[in-house]
């Protein structure tokens, strides 16, 4: 089994909190990633550690199902998503760290443990690792525009 590691951020013109505030509802991940498809909170309460969610994305052509854990929790700075299910293991981090002016770098990394034996799968890992990438370069720029276009209302 192969590991990749993406790691990429982008500059939004906003606070850390708001943008931690629309990140923290990860129902919103159907507004920007390009990849999801559903994605519903499966267990009760707040966010926090433990807390899972069920979602459905579309990458190459194909619908698989995931179900992930928050592992970190750090309110107006980090959320760690790791896969319980799926059909590849990975791990999704988002790091929010203020700036000056009011904006906030987000970092996001993605660890996921490539099964290239069979299946859909069986594609050149340069290629999967090269799609990857952009679609995560591609997903961080809408959330941008997103947020500084204000389509969400923080919390207030």
């Amino acid at each position: 089994m192969s590991e990749l590691k993406v790691k990429q951020s982008v500059v939004i013109n906003l606070p850390a909190e708001d943008s931690f505030a629309y990140m923290a509802d990860l129902d919103q991940l159907v507004e920007w990633s390009s990849m999801v498809i559903t994605a519903k909170k499966t267990s009760p309460g707040e966010m926090q550690i433990g807390t899972t969610w069920r979602v459905t994305i579309r990458f190459l052509g194909r619908w698989l199902e995931n179900t992930y854990v928050v592992v970190e929790w750090e309110a107006g700075r980090q959320i760690t998503l790791k896969s319980t299910s799926g059909l590849t293991p990975c791990l999704f981090s988002f790091t929010f760290e203020p700036l000056a002016g009011g904006k906030t770098n987000l970092l996001q990394e993605a660890v996921i443990n490539l099964r290239l034996k069979g299946g859909f799968m069986d594609v050149a890992e340069p290629v999967l690792a090269s799609v990857l990438r952009r679609q995560v370069e591609h997903d961080l720029l809408t959330l941008k525009d997103l947020m500084e276009a204000q389509i969400f209302s923080p919390p207030a």
